[in-house]
């Protein structure tokens, strides 16, 4: 009895056992088939299927009106499954084919196509004929892909905002580099299956996976403002700017900016380059001189010093200061630009004669712990943060070192180093009453379903100086273009605000005589400013307000009456007269033809007969497009920028064609430029 008792329990330990076991395996098994049963089907299926990546179309770039300023056009790309081509033992053969189809070096080929691999690409964006004709030969292994090209439909224009991509449409410069991971997109695939030694199974399944296109960057450029800026940039830059004598500056940039939001309209600068053909561009001008370099501004500064000494008080705008001719710092003379100086005048005569004894006083009185508050505040020596690569911050001379001297000198614009965008920003904030404002490039983005996933918001830095103070300023920097050296910025019937440069290049250590730095710096109306221009033009041999006070001139009226903004019937027609000079007549506007499709020779025929003159952009002999576009009204002699292209170029933009809002016949002409020979400051 005791012995079958033992043999009972034996016996019911081991079902115990196996029972604990069998449930232990149940267990395991509805893990594996239920909760982990997804996960390795689909470690299963990457062994089976492998697949051929299908390249999404990368995400437009557009202006802050929906103009494509960057699109993707469909290509081909060509790819080896060098398993079975080796498997064909057709390898020589088929890359004899390929690299006549190709154009490419057989035994190149031979090497990618034969090569220890899943999938290698023979060679990415090749013709739609080249595509068609490999299709028709069915190689074996041999398989064509849809790919994507990167294509820029107005050539040059913003081409240092845009940077351009690589052969993997990656990107490499520019807004397409900041804005790389929301443009790109998610790649789609071709899965096929496939036996363990990388062959085809017969009767394989294919799955297509669609790829997802990359979001569309709206941008806060303005493209007909950006092409206002350009235009004269090409001018500047092939001689035929005003007062040049035929002469060739070494860089030119021009930005424009909206004060109160930080919203950047435009970025021109001077050489530039094709995007679409990146790489035969000289790498220099690849350069954004606006962003990447620095420079002594001279007097345009000086409405940074004017905006501390009125803000801490030290001077008042009629206030006397008397100017014999030169000031004297630490047993240095400073010269001011006119000889014998200026004699006893007001401080908004100091402004409106850029009086450098004037502005040391000014620096002196806030002294040098002042002067240094308010460089920093307005954000020099820093970055501005606006969306660009290789942003410079400028240099500031060391605090602890600074002298008087010093002082004197960077009370006038010497000395410190900033960068065109760092000006336009400072000088900003005065006209957005007193607070600074990040610039900013990029509007909103939008996913392929058409919604805005990143809105705009304006972005405030901080106060730099109060809105009674602001106001005060924006008067007296008025009266510069009234009555003082900015006169060739005036515009009849509005009121603007602004400033001149001219600073000598610093070269190893030391000025080089008789090259400059022009400049200048405006913003309009003065009252309520929506527009802030600066034009700077390096390497010339002539005065800020003979060369760039011109330039932003032009653009300031044509962006005015573009933007709708209309003439104040309070605004002065006519500056103060200098030297019995007085104020020209005042040109009449034209409406500009539409020449879209004309061959180039027929299209300048029609543009000069109707007053134009007329300036190109691209290769080609067919127009594709203009601007100002149609109808437009401008001024008489104004400039008209075609762009050059084939028909077939032409055909394949398709509906990226646009016309121009309906704002832009409230274009108006109403003033010249204004010849006038004044002295100013350097």
């Amino acid at each position: 009895m005791i012995q079958y008792v033992r043999m009972h329990k034996r016996i019911v330990f081991l079902f115990a056992i196996c029972s604990i076991f069998l449930l232990v395996l149940v267990v395991r098994l509805g893990i594996v088939q239920l909760r982990d049963g997804p996960f390795l089907k689909g470690i299963a299926d990457d062994y089976h299927f492998r697949g051929v990546p299908v390249a999404p179309k990368r995400g437009n770039i557009e202006d802050c009106n929906g103009n494509v300023l960057a699109m993707s056009v469909s290509t081909q790309t060509v790819y080896a499954i060098p398993a079975e081509v080796k498997k064909s033992g057709r390898g020589d053969e088929i890359a004899d084919k390929l690299a006549k189809i190709l154009g490419e070096n057989k035994e190149d080929i031979l090497k990618r196509i034969t090569k220890r691999s899943s999938l290698e690409y023979v060679k990415k964006k090749i013709p739609a004929e080249n595509a068609a004709e490999i299709k028709q030969a069915n190689l074996p292994g041999i398989g064509v892909v849809e790919d994507s090209s990167r294509y820029y439909p107005n050539q040059t224009l913003a081409a240092h905002i845009l940077g351009f991509v690589g052969i993997d449409s990656q990107g490499l410069e520019g807004i397409e580099f900041s804005r790389n991971k929301e443009l790109t997109g998610i790649a789609g695939s071709i899965l096929t299956e496939y036996e363990a030694n990388g062959i085809e199974m017969p009767n394989a399944l294919q799955q297509y996976v669609d790829p997802i296109q990359g979001n569309t960057v709206k941008l806060t450029i303005d493209k007909n403002i950006q092409a206002f800026a350009q235009r004269e940039l090409d001018q500047l830059m092939s001689g035929q700017g005003q007062n040049m004598e035929g002469k060739v500056p070494k860089s030119a940039s021009i930005l424009v900016m909206e004060p109160s939001t930080g919203r950047m309209l435009a970025i021109a600068s001077a050489p530039t380059f094709d995007p679409n053909n990146y790489k035969d561009a000289d790498q220099s001008t690849r350069r954004n001189a606006a962003i990447q370099n620095g420079y002594e501004p001279g007097s345009t500064f000086k409405i940074i010093t004017l905006a501390a000494a009125l803000e801490e008080k030290v001077i008042s705008k009629e206030e006397r200061f008397y100017d014999s001719g030169s000031y004297t710092v630490l047993g240095k003379n400073i010269h001011c630009w006119k000889s014998g100086g200026h004699g006893s005048q007001t401080f908004t005569e100091v402004a409106e004669n850029s009086c450098n004894p004037g502005f040391i006083e000014m620096g002196q009185r806030l002294g040098t712990g002042k002067f240094y508050q308010y460089l920093t505040a307005f954000g020099f020596g820093e970055k501005t943060g606006i969306e660009m690569s290789g942003e410079a911050t400028g240099i500031l001379r060391n605090k602890k070192k600074a002298t008087a001297l010093d002082l004197a000198t960077m009370s006038i614009g010497q000395t410190n180093n900033v960068t065109p965008i760092q000006l336009l920003t400072a000088v900003s904030a005065v006209a957005n009453g007193g607070v600074l404002m990040k610039p900013q490039l990029v509007q909103e983005i939008i996913n392929p379903q058409g919604e805005v996933v990143v809105p705009f918001a304006k972005q405030e830095v901080r106060r730099v100086i109060s809105k009674d103070t602001a106001k005060l300023e924006r008067e007296i920097l008025e009266s510069v273009v009234t009555n003082g050296t900015g006169r060739r910025a005036f515009l009849p019937g509005y009121r603007v605000a602004g400033k001149t440069g001219t600073a000598q290049k610093v070269a190893n250590g030391s000025y080089v005589q008789g090259e400059y730095i022009a400049s200048f710096i405006s913003f309009a109306p003065a009252d309520n400013p929506r527009l802030a221009i600066l034009a700077v033009v390096d390497g010339v041999s002539f005065y800020g307000g003979t060369v760039a006070a011109p330039i932003v001139q032009s653009v300031m009226l044509d962006s005015l009456k573009y933007l709708g903004v209309k003439p104040d019937m309070g605004a002065p027609l006519t500056p103060k007269p200098l030297y019995g000079v007085e104020f020209p007549i005042i040109k009449k506007a034209a409406e500009v033809p539409s020449v879209l499709g004309q061959p180039l020779a027929d299209a300048q025929e029609a543009l000069k007969k109707a007053g134009f003159q007329v300036m190109t952009e691209g290769s080609g002999n067919t127009v594709i497009d203009q601007i100002p576009h149609a109808e437009a009204s401008v001024e008489q002699g104004s400039s008209i920028l075609l762009y050059l292209g084939t028909e077939a170029g032409k055909q394949t933009l398709g509906s990226w064609w646009r016309e121009i809002d309906e704002d832009v016949e409230a274009i108006e002409s109403i003033g010249p430029r204004i010849p006038l020979n004044e002295n100013e400051n350097k």
